[in-house]
């Protein structure tokens, strides 16, 4: 598959045309064994699986997605988009395996998401906002849910709102209002940072983005919810 067909991949995945971009690799004549295509075929499963309200359908899509994933990670385990992509996609995939196994995959989501930063931490924001969401969500884990993980995880990962913060941060200062996601969950942590000025500057922002797809949707509703509470 060439760069030019690399990257109308990319554009079509940015403007949210998941479809698009699935027939487009399912029309491969060549390069499909790539693991630039692998692991671009995992992310648009893995999205067309976020716009379904079918829960068994969504079940199969991220289960698929995270086949295709594993196989972009098995042709090269040292490509950038196929760790930042297993990453995501075991996370979502360990969540509907049950809390036991999403605990257990928690230090090794965290290494693909590490290893995608090392690899191309300087010019990819999404990997930056995907470490983020990681460190935001396991910040606000209660107490006894952190008693089971240091139960069950042999080394487990910790975090705080700073962490995420940061990570957000860096993520909008490479591609500014890339992804609505990251402009709630920059409110968001700087609400649970004590921070309720700078939160609601990026929670505004947030209520008002476009709605493309089921992010976007996801992204306006909460960060208008959290504005009413403010």
């Amino acid at each position: 598959m060439s760069a030019e067909e690399l990257k109308l991949l990319d554009e079509l995945f940015e403007s949210c045309q998941y479809q698009d971009s699935l027939d487009m690799i399912e029309k491969l004549t060549d390069g499909r064994d790539s693991c630039e295509v692998k692991w671009r075929l995992a992310r648009t499963v893995f999205f067309l699986s976020k716009q379904s309200t079918i829960d068994d359908e969504k079940e199969k899509l991220v289960r698929e997605a995270f086949g295709h994933a594993s196989a972009a990670l098995d042709t090269d385990g040292d490509n950038f988009g196929a760790n930042k992509w297993y990453g995501a996609i075991l996370s979502e995939k360990a969540a509907l395996d049950g809390v036991t196994e999403r605990i257990k995959q928690l230090e090794n989501v965290q290494k693909h998401f590490q290893r995608a930063v090392a690899l191309n931490g300087t010019s990819d924001p999404g990997i930056w906002h995907m470490l983020g969401q990681f460190n935001y969500k396991l910040s606000e884990v209660n107490w006894i849910t952190r008693k089971l993980i240091n139960s069950v995880a042999p080394n487990p990962p910790t975090a705080s709102y700073a962490e995420a913060l940061e990570c957000f941060t860096k993520a909008e200062t490479i591609k500014p209002g890339f992804y609505a996601l990251n402009l709630l969950y920059l409110g968001k942590c700087h609400l649970a940072l004590k921070q309720p000025g700078e939160a609601k500057a990026w929670l505004e922002r947030a209520a008002a983005v476009e709605v493309r797809c089921e992010d976007d949707r996801i992204c306006r509703e909460e960060a208008t919810e959290l504005l009413r509470k403010l």
